[in-house]
């Protein structure tokens, strides 16, 4: 390895992670993985000059050199083990799609994983609405998808309905509850952050659906009470996770009274 550092938002639990992965994955050695707030005077000033905020940075302290994003993570796996892959897909078009991919986690990573503290940071991300909005019609899709298989499955295993009118029961109601989230949305929260209380609800929702799963593959081979007893279980765990993560999540956006300390 060359003396490239991977510089990380220490306030982000999905870049803590991510950059954990890479030194766990042999990609870099951990006295060359440093969070941003460490930086002080010129170096965080460059840092935030080059997009930190918006992506991860790779750092070269010999050169002075800083990219960030896909096009920095190429750059450090160009000096290890998956070098050829490196170059193989430093390539405009590839670049292109991992940014894309890339950016709608970075942008959304105070959604998808929310810090405990609401204080701005540094580092936050620029507010891009569309990639909130992206982020909320991937997850409302993949939240109606978990709630039509749910009822199908259910109504195979029971016998009582088609699999079809199962499914559509699911359909409307996670719709229906999407509906009245919205309306309640337009009414009571402020418009300053009504796209991202939206987006921050469905991710709870989508965590709540992934709990389902295990229950929707099982459902259509259980039949009579245990049916019934595996689907009561499945959704009081689904509104258990969910209950637990909305408070957090409203803490954050300013919208749920703070505990006060002892």
């Amino acid at each position: 390895m060359s003396g490239k550092v991977l510089v990380y938002d220490g306030d982000c639990p999905i870049c803590i992670r991510g950059s954990e992965r890479f030194v766990r994955w042999g990609l870099v050695p951990e006295e060359q993985r440093r969070e941003f707030q460490s930086y002080e005077g010129e170096p965080a000033e460059r840092l935030a000059a080059a997009g930190f905020r918006n992506e991860m940075a790779v750092f070269e302290p010999a050169s002075g050199e800083i990219r960030t994003g896909i096009p920095g993570f190429l750059w450090l796996l160009r000096d290890g083990r998956f070098g050829s892959l490196a170059r193989l897909l430093d390539r405009p078009l590839f670049v292109k799609v991992l940014t894309g991919v890339y950016h709608m986690v970075s942008y959304n990573r105070r959604i998808l994983a929310p810090p405990r503290s609401a204080i701005r940071c540094a580092c936050d991300p620029d507010d891009r609405p569309g990639y909130q909005l992206a982020l909320l019609v991937l997850l409302l899709a993949f939240t109606l998808g978990v709630g039509v298989l749910f009822g199908a499955a259910v109504a195979a295993g029971s016998g009582t309905t088609p699999p079809g009118e199962g499914a559509l029961r699911g359909l409307l109601a996670v719709g229906a509850s999407w509906v009245v989230l919205a309306v309640a949305a337009l009414v009571a929260v402020p418009a300053n952050v009504r796209l991202r209380f939206l987006a921050h609800l469905a991710v709870v929702a989508a965590i709540g659906a992934a709990v389902l799963l295990p229950a929707t593959l099982f459902a259509p081979f259980i039949h009579g009470a245990p049916l019934w007893l595996v689907v009561a279980l499945a959704a009081g765990a689904s509104l258990w996770v969910m209950a637990r993560q909305l408070p957090l999540r409203l803490r954050y956006l300013g919208l749920w009274p703070r505990q006060r300390p002892a």
